[in-house]
């Protein structure tokens, strides 16, 4: 799996955490993230798939107080 915050400019290598999720970190700005996956299964068959702004992310507001 891989992240981009600059709608697929350029890429991060992710890793998968358990039960198939991906931790990420995000920027703290406002932006989009794009997800990039691929697999290889044993007989050499490959999918590749890209959703660029697959979701939007926004710096959280600080707390009051």
């Amino acid at each position: 799996m891989d992240v981009s915050y600059d709608d697929g400019a350029s890429w991060k290598v992710t890793w998968s955490g358990a039960n198939g999720t991906v931790p990420l970190r995000h920027p703290a700005m406002d932006g989009f993230v794009s997800l990039r996956a691929r697999s290889k299964d044993s007989a050499g068959n490959t999918v590749e798939q890209t959703i660029i702004r697959a979701y939007r992310i926004a710096p959280c507001a600080p707390s009051p107080g």
